[in-house]
């Protein structure tokens, strides 16, 4: 195919990607999809593969229930599918929240492709506000399940249907408009994509589909095998706790190469969890988990199908954390996404000469649930930022909510909800110490105006973000209410239906991510700039980097060269802190 073409069709595909964002930014409702942009749009083709747009975990495959459930010969121009029933999509949605609409693309009269739009919705039903809680114990506690339906007929929206699904919702307005927006969304791309075909033909447009797609399954195939040696290689960490039994879980991976074969084995994980830190771990999913690495590695590898489909198996077992039975709750399931994430960090550090980063915590969020005096519901739910790992050859990000979203501005969330922010600051310290520190995170402030209910969610409080290549582990985050009073209370990072009074202050100090490589490599004008910008203090410049600073923050060189010299710290290639120590030695005594 003319390369050149090529190139335009993938452009052209990708500018449709952004034109359909800016339409949901602009017309959807609620804050977590305008604010947060917790939604994700693509272009697949005829057999449910990516060609392009933005992949989560929920996005490999996603078209396949839709397909499983309607043959594409009872599709006709103008219908619209909808569904969000993880269980039964066998994870190609990961949790009830994220509702996916999928757009049957046609170019005279034939299919050509598939729009898909999918977003986390403020609330569907089940048994909080929000819908998703920490203390669900099963799936339909989490709001509505929708298996897969044709929501449009030929442009006609099923009025029943939608009708019971927007009364399952404590927030109906808002959940409509931003179901109208996702729709919209999916109808832009239908627009953009028969112009596109119209320009080059529709032959044309479909090989260069066919080109994007192969091209890019081929490069993850060389790379992963340039990457990953001949053998074993075995790595495993701990989510926190299963929020209903208080217990942690094991995550395990083995990543096998032999004869040419690469095999990703997650059976010896731990049991499937009480509550919804349970991930359905689809073989798409950990492809793409490993492929946001790989492409770290080497940007020139596209996000698309060939990141979700280069291993030749993924194994898992039923009943476990990463292949729960229905109808286990799944809300809380990024505390074991992130958890295999940072385990394919280590992984690569193992077989690619310290290639991996260091881990990161998983996402904090807090929720707020109150109702007024005219029995309307009130819901607020904030995600904070926390430090992020560091890398092989920079620092963690510091203060990141989740890598592809955004932090709500603190004018909105004063105006959203009775509360005020009164503290936003640099944790320092949280990040661990390393040749390439890591990110810290955050101390944040917030007075409640109003009588209500907190839920909590934040991991890495038990197992900090461990550090390789002998980079020290980050600081556990914790929350606590009236700090520094005589009420302090610190409260359970996975609880739900904590009292607030008017009044009160709740306290959240994120983790920080690992470090990597050993903290006195790191250049003792880099310690004294981290400290100038209140990321280390002082104490932890002697004590943890070995630089020795004036109280007018100058370097002691003579000092320091003592240090280093003769106080040079053994650490493990692999650093899980000694909050970690605690809980792995409990584990090995059961």
């Amino acid at each position: 195919m003319n390369p050149v073409t090529l190139e335009i069709i993938r452009g052209a595909v990708a500018s449709t990607i952004r034109q359909m964002e800016a339409l949901i930014e602009r017309t959807a409702m609620s804050p977590v999809i305008k604010e947060k942009m917790d939604y994700f749009v693509a272009i697949y083709d005829l057999e449910g593969r990516i060609v392009d747009g933005f992949l989560s975990t929920s996005g490999p495959r996603i078209v396949d229930p839709v397909l499983e459930a309607y043959p594409i010969e009872d599709m006709r121009p103008g219908d619209l599918y909808w569904y969000n029933d993880p269980h039964r999509s066998r994870g190609a949605i990961q949790h009830t929240g994220d509702m996916c609409f999928t757009s049957p693309v046609f170019h005279q009269d034939t299919l050509v492709a598939f729009a898909v739009s999918y977003g986390h919705f403020w609330d569907i039903g089940g048994s909080v506000a929000g819908s998703l809680s920490p203390r669900a114990s099963e799936i339909f506690h989490e709001g509505t399940l929708v298996p897969p339906i044709r929501i449009m007929r030929a442009g006609e929206i099923n009025r029943e249907a939608y009708a019971i699904i927007l009364n399952n919702s404590r927030f109906p307005d808002m959940l409509e408009g931003d179901t109208r927006a996702l729709m919209a969304a999916c109808r832009l791309a239908e627009e953009r994509l028969a112009e596109l075909m119209d320009r080059y033909g529709q032959p044309t447009v479909l090989t260069a589909f066919d080109h994007i797609v192969s091209r890019s399954v081929a490069a993850y195939r060389k790379f992963a095998r340039e990457v990953i040696p001949e053998g074993e290689s075995h790595f495993f960490d701990y989510v926190d706790r299963d929020p209903v039994d208080g217990q942690p879980r094991r995550v395990d991976v083995k990543l096998l190469r032999q004869d040419g074969r690469i095999v990703a084995d997650l059976s010896a994980s731990g049991p499937q969890a009480r509550g919804p830190v349970n991930f359905i771990t689809s073989p798409g999913a950990f492809n793409l988990i490993l492929a946001r690495h790989l492409s770290y590695m080497d940007p020139d590898l596209p996000l698309n199908e060939g990141a979700v489909s280069f291993l030749d198996e993924v194994r898992t077992r039923p009943g476990t954390i990463t292949h729960p039975n229905f109808p286990a709750p799944v809300g809380l399931r990024s505390h074991t996404v992130i958890r295999l994430m940072d385990i394919m960090g280590g992984i690569l550090a193992q077989v690619a000469d310290g290639a991996g980063p260091a881990a990161s915590p998983v996402y904090v969020i807090y929720n707020l649930r109150s109702v007024d005096d005219k029995g309307r519901y009130l819901y607020f739910s904030e995600g904070i930022g926390s430090g992020q790992g560091a890398r092989p050859t920079a620092d963690g990000l510091n203060v990141i909510y989740f890598r592809d979203q955004r932090n709500y501005p603190i004018e909105f969330e004063e105006g959203e909800f009775p509360l005020r922010i009164e503290r936003y600051a640099i944790r320092p310290d949280s990040g661990g110490p390393g040749l390439h520190r890591g990110g810290c995170g955050v101390v944040r402030d917030v007075r409640v105006l109003v009588d209500c209910t907190l839920s909590t969610r934040m991991d890495n409080a038990r197992f900090p973000c461990f550090g390789l290549n002998g980079g020290r582990a980050g600081q556990p985050g914790r929350i606590v209410i009236n700090p520094d009073s005589p009420n302090e209370n610190r409260v359970s990072p996975a609880g739900e239906n904590i009292p607030l009074s008017a009044g009160d202050l709740l306290r959240a100090e994120t983790p920080g991510g690992g470090g990597w490589g050993h903290p006195y490599d790191r250049d003792p004008r880099a310690v004294l700039e981290d400290v100038r910008e209140g990321f280390v203090t002082i104490q932890s410049a002697r004590e943890d980097y070995g630089v020795s600073l004036t109280a007018d923050l100058a370097i002691e060189p003579d000092e320091t060269a003592t240090l280093r010299a003769h106080s040079r710290p053994r650490i493990p290639q692999v650093d899980r802190g000694p909050q970690a120590a605690h809980w792995l030695r409990r584990l090995a005594a059961q």
